[in-house]
């Protein structure tokens, strides 16, 4: 698994310390840093990085437009957004433009090498207020198309199961073991469970792949 991480802020001593971090854990590795989204982007583009570490606000770019030129500087590649904003303000929205966790700065020295891996496996990070929030919302937004029942009384006890499971933070693999199912089965469960749910992208497990704190 590619393990390339690069880190764009523009805050000395936070983006020493998250180096720091990263470069001390045996299953990253840090390609460098960035002091702006300029410097941040031109990284991007020449090393191809598995996973982006961004700040919000980076002098020359602030708020959703940081995060919206990343993304698409990264593509199908892993984002992480880093915020001194609170993340009931910003986390939703964050999470919905396709990144792949919030994580608030006073938490980043605890949270960034799991969520960072927890990325890179195709996982999502957010913390259990965020996650809750988010899962509360998409299980009341109303659907179209045909008239089939919708939201968690449409699951079976198996993707309960599985459902439970995952908002313990369980890697597919784990949840494997735990249900004594293949990976395979997994997979088909937690595609089931997005498509009753109602949720996009990743969010099969929009409150639930993500790691907790």
């Amino acid at each position: 698994m590619d393990n390339s991480v690069i880190v764009i802020d523009d805050h000395d001593i936070v983006r020493f310390g998250l180096e720091t971090l990263l470069a001390d854990s045996p299953h990253l590795r840090l390609l460098g840093s960035a002091a702006s989204l300029r410097e941040g982007l031109a990284l991007i583009e020449r090393h191809q990085p598995a996973l982006v570490i961004t700040d919000m606000g980076t002098g020359d770019s602030s708020g959703l437009a940081t995060v919206r030129a990343v993304l698409a500087a990264q593509g199908p590649r892993a984002t992480l957004v880093l915020s001194m904003q609170d993340e009931m303000l910003y986390g939703e929205q964050v999470m919905a433009l396709g990144a792949n966790g919030y994580l608030m700065k006073e938490r980043a020295s605890a949270e960034i090498v799991p969520a960072a891996l927890a990325a890179l496996k195709g996982e999502l990070w957010m913390s259990p207020r965020l996650s809750a929030r988010v899962m509360s919302r998409a299980l009341k937004r109303p659907r179209s198309g045909a008239p089939e029942e919708r939201g968690e009384s449409a699951l079976s006890l198996r993707e309960r199961e599985v459902l439970d499971l995952v908002h313990q933070g369980r890697s597919t693999k784990e949840i494997a073991t735990a249900l004594g199912l293949s990976t395979r089965t997994v997979d088909i469960h937690r595609a089931n469970i997005k498509r009753k749910l109602g949720l996009r992208t990743g969010a099969a497990v929009i409150a639930s792949g993500a790691r907790r704190d």
